[in-house]
């Protein structure tokens, strides 16, 4: 059954003050696995899971017919995974990520630390829906390649792909877990609890969205890396539910979601991890509020998916009205079909988005610049030749100045009683 381990920290003489070099018993959570759990749900909240998977079905059978659908899908992602990044106290503007991109695509230094990890982060979204798209079951080694792809472009790419051998913990201390807000499982058992995981995500015990939630918040209990854990657990919704076919062309941004809701988002999963015997009706209980809030997160997705994808299509026909005759298959009209979610591009990159020459996509490139679709930028000492969308770019800032609204922690029922505040990840 799932418990606190009792354990002890030994006074180390690293940190500043005697706080920070003290030693302490301290509890370290050990969840349940999850392969063969009978979970039990209410009926309202079994309906509540069934409408959110109706909404996201709906949105992509709607999505099929939006006139951009693979710039769509970018948008999309993109969102989610700045969205994600903004969780875990990465929060960087659209103006910042294009020039940290402008300066890589022309291998230069990016003195902006948090935008390049930022991008990484999109880099990683990019990689778990590759996989997720696999025949073959989904693995160990593909959730530590989707971490260290991750990590890549983080202060610390060492850390990418490696199974934590020390404990960590979140909140309090960086010195030691003293006053730690939660403790993951000792580095002994994460391993074990990982292949746990990774079965678990390939079965089909429970439905598509019921899986992806439960298995986010058993990652996110496990904690099995160093750093990047929040991140790569949001990148293993995607995962699932396209495995599941459930989302096959648009994952809902549901982190957009939940970076709004932090408070309902922390204390579902705090409410998540609970004591009991494997197969109770308390262990049940304890991840129905962390259900709730999913579900509710997924539908708010969904109108917030709509909406923008709403303002995709109106941009596209935009472009193609100011731009006139296009030909069906060419590079421009390819372009044009995948620009909404890549607001920077070079030929180079252009031409590799859309299968073809780097004259074919440097001739597309120059319509697009004529119209004023895209605008040219010198970047380097070189002043190597970068171009943007300022439109998607403004698409981009209207989705953060949305978001912003506290009318998004309004949407769920308010939790009961006091919530830690989101902690720093260790």
């Amino acid at each position: 059954m799932a418990e606190y381990l009792q354990r002890r920290w030994e006074p180390r003489f690293e940190g500043a003050t005697r706080r920070d070099r003290r030693g302490c018993s301290y509890e370290a959570y050990l969840p349940d696995p999850l392969v063969g759990w009978n979970l039990l749900l209410p009926g309202d909240l079994a309906a509540d899971i069934a409408d959110a998977e109706a909404v996201v079905r709906d949105l992509n059978q709607a999505g099929t017919n939006h006139v951009s659908l693979e710039g769509l899908a970018r948008f999309l992602l993109r969102a989610e995974s700045v969205a994600s990044s903004k969780i875990e106290g990465l929060e960087v503007g659209p103006r910042r990520l294009v020039e940290a991109e402008a300066a890589i695509a022309r291998g230069g230094e990016v003195a902006d630390r948090v935008a390049v990890e930022v991008l990484g982060n999109i880099a990683a979204m990019e990689s778990a829906i590759d996989l997720a798209t696999h025949e073959e079951d989904f693995s160990l080694a593909d959730l530590l390649e989707i971490h260290r792809v991750l990590m890549e472009r983080s202060p610390r790419p060492d850390l990418g792909g490696v199974i934590r051998r020390a404990q960590n913990w979140i909140g309090g201390s960086s010195y030691n877990p003293c006053s730690a807000v939660f403790v993951p499982p000792p580095p002994e058992y994460v391993e074990d609890l990982l292949w746990d995981l990774v079965e678990y995500v390939n079965g089909d015990e429970h439905s598509p969205l019921v899986q992806a939630a439960i298995a986010h918040a058993q990652f996110e209990s496990i904690h099995p890396f160093a750093d990047g854990n929040g991140r790569t657990g949001r990148a293993l919704i995607h995962v699932i539910l396209r495995r599941r076919g459930l989302a096959p062309s648009f994952v809902p941004p549901i982190s957009l979601v939940l970076a709004t809701w932090s408070d309902d988002y922390i204390s579902g999963l705090t409410a998540f991890r609970r004591v009991a015997s494997d197969d109770s009706p308390e262990r049940s209980t304890a991840a129905q509020r962390w259900l709730r809030t999913f579900a509710a997160a997924t539908i708010r997705a969904c109108d917030d998916a709509e909406t923008y994808a709403e303002k995709v299509d109106q941009l596209v026909e935009e472009w193609r009205a100011n731009l006139g005759t296009v030909r069906k298959g060419s590079a421009l009209d390819l372009l044009l079909d995948v620009l909404p979610g890549v607001p920077l591009v070079t030929v180079g990159s252009a031409a590799r988005l859309i299968g073809r020459s780097d004259v074919a996509a440097g001739a597309a490139i120059n319509r697009l610049l004529d119209a004023g679709i895209l605008i040219q930028r010198n970047v380097g000492k070189q002043r190597y030749r970068i171009f943007e969308a300022p439109a998607v770019l403004e698409l981009f800032a209207s989705l953060e100045r949305a978001l912003a609204s506290p009318t998004g922690d309004t949407s769920i029922d308010p939790p009961a009683g006091p919530v830690p505040q989101p902690p720093t990840q260790r």
